[in-house]
């Protein structure tokens, strides 16, 4: 597992999730004079602070600690496995089934920037933390896809 991409790609998609966590992913605006910004972090956080315990946690889990726990998953996968000959199959299968959740974190970000935009109250727009956010995805899933070709050859 000699592949030089899969350690920059690792470190660019953890930098690029920890960008879209706390940075702004969507605008809101109310009746063109309110205006609120927030990140993911700041909305799971002000679900839980609303006692909405289920939802932040939801989001925290799904939205912090699985993609980062993703990459971290990657990582050591990658250095476990460069200076030996096994091949991580199972690992790596393991991982590319978690990568098709990923998708599902920007879904929920699209899904309420259209429903607040059609209810007509508030407009919404995205900003660019949810870019980096949603970059993560295919940088990670390129990451784990060397570490698997490299496991191959």
């Amino acid at each position: 597992m000699k592949n030089r991409l899969i350690l920059p790609l690792l470190v660019l998609s953890a930098f690029a999730l920890a960008l879209g966590v706390f940075l702004p992913v969507v605008e809101v605006r109310n009746l063109a004079i309110f205006s609120n910004r927030f990140s993911i972090i700041e909305a799971a956080w002000q679900l839980l602070v609303d006692e909405e315990y289920l939802l932040g946690v939801v989001i925290i889990v799904f939205s912090v600690v699985f993609p980062f726990g993703k990459i971290l998953a990657a990582g050591m996968l990658w250095l476990r496995f460069t200076n030996t000959d096994e091949t991580p199959t199972k690992w790596i299968g393991r991982l590319e089934f978690l990568g098709r959740w990923s998708c599902a974190d920007v879904l929920i970000v699209a899904m309420a920037i259209v429903v607040t935009k059609a209810s007509g109250i508030a407009g919404a727009s995205m900003e660019i933390g949810l870019w980096f956010f949603a970059a993560s995805i295919p940088l990670t899933a390129w990451a784990v896809h060397l570490i698997k070709k490299s496991g191959e050859s």
